[in-house]
């Protein structure tokens, strides 16, 4: 855009929109970077997350695995009738230590395959600057893990959250 020499075009596409209440419920799992490079993004995170919690239903599941030096759980699958609860774990996070992605994806989508709604939206929600240092990291092995999951009916979305 920044030479006079370029054509911009801007192209907006709308998706089928569905009401929430059509929605079927969700068992989703939150997956947060916490480590050390994520200290300046993580206060958004936690905002984009509070968003998130604040159109759950009672039928849908919270789930939080992070992931720093090591994974761990946060907080158990928990109903979304219960958002307090919800975002009390999400306020407790705190950012350090280095980056074990690989530990925190296999966390992740083990806790959603031992809550999965077989009529349901399984997804595993992962928020990181992508900084994998520990553990698995190479993109082939984790594009080969995600894949597996996806024929589970578990499904990855991903939040860069890289701002500069």
């Amino acid at each position: 855009p920044w030479n006079n020499q370029t054509k911009l075009v801007k192209l907006g596409l709308q998706g089928k929109t569905y009401e929430n209440k059509e929605l079927p419920a969700a068992n989703l799992t939150f997956l947060i970077d916490v480590s050390g490079s994520m200290s300046h993004e993580l206060k958004l995170l936690k905002s984009a997350f509070k968003l998130l919690v604040d159109q759950l239903r009672d039928k849908d599941k919270v789930s939080i695995v992070v992931y720093a030096g090591a994974a761990g759980v946060v907080l158990e699958p928990t109903s979304g009738k219960d958002k307090k609860k919800i975002l009390k774990a999400l306020n407790k996070l705190q950012s350090g230590g280095s980056t074990a992605g690989g530990a925190g994806i296999n966390l992740a989508y083990k806790l959603a395959e031992e809550n999965f709604n077989k009529n349901g939206n399984n997804r595993v929600i992962l928020a990181t600057d992508g900084d994998f240092n520990i553990g698995v990291s190479s993109n082939k092995s984790l594009e080969g893990l995600i894949a597996e999951k996806r024929n589970s009916n578990i499904f990855l979305t991903v939040s860069d959250a890289i701002t500069n």
